[in-house]
């Protein structure tokens, strides 16, 4: 199963076991979150899975209890942990919308077919997002806007731009 995360607990709130979580995407479902997984390394190796009883708040950091963590002794130990959630409980999202986790790794290549490298990481700029493509020589940014990125392939693990004038140059690292 891969595991996701989406926020860390930073640190208690009150005397009742509640605590402060500091979602890492911006999406409201979020708050309708049944059951967890809580880890400080890796959510495959050292985690306990957990329910949750609520989480309130208008942003962040929202305000969470976790059924059983009752007093400020039990949610002092949880904090500094990452929360992560099952990649099949995220929910479907419209047809050319994708999350981040989707995007990561995807091979790029241009329309002739050359290739530019990975998708490494996300640059969350307000008005659209940025993808950083890198290989050992080049680093490039891709802005993820109909003029340039032309096909998402999620099977195939492949992303195809069509690189407008000025995008290519001075790439390299």
């Amino acid at each position: 199963m891969n595991w996701e995360s989406i926020g860390e607990i930073t640190k208690t709130h009150g005397l009742k076991g509640e605590l402060k979580f500091h979602p890492s995407i911006d999406e409201p479902w979020i708050v309708g979150l049944k059951k967890v997984r809580l880890s400080f390394k890796n959510a495959l190796e050292v985690y306990a899975d957990y329910d949750i009883r609520s989480i309130r708040g208008k942003g962040s950091p929202f305000i969470i209890k976790f059924k059983g963590v009752d007093n400020l002794e039990t949610a002092s130990n949880l904090a500094g942990q990452v929360l992560y959630i099952s990649r099949d409980k995220f929910p479907d999202l419209p047809e050319n919308e994708y999350y981040w986790f989707q995007i990561e790794g995807l091979k790029v290549y241009d329309e002739v077919g050359r290739y530019y490298g990975n998708v490494e990481e996300i640059i969350r700029t307000g008005s659209n997002d940025v993808y950083v493509v890198r290989d050992d020589k080049r680093e490039l940014l891709l802005p993820m806007i109909d003029s340039v990125v032309k096909t998402i392939d999620l099977e195939a693990r492949k992303l195809i731009f069509h690189p407008l004038e000025g995008l290519l140059e001075d790439t390299s690292v």
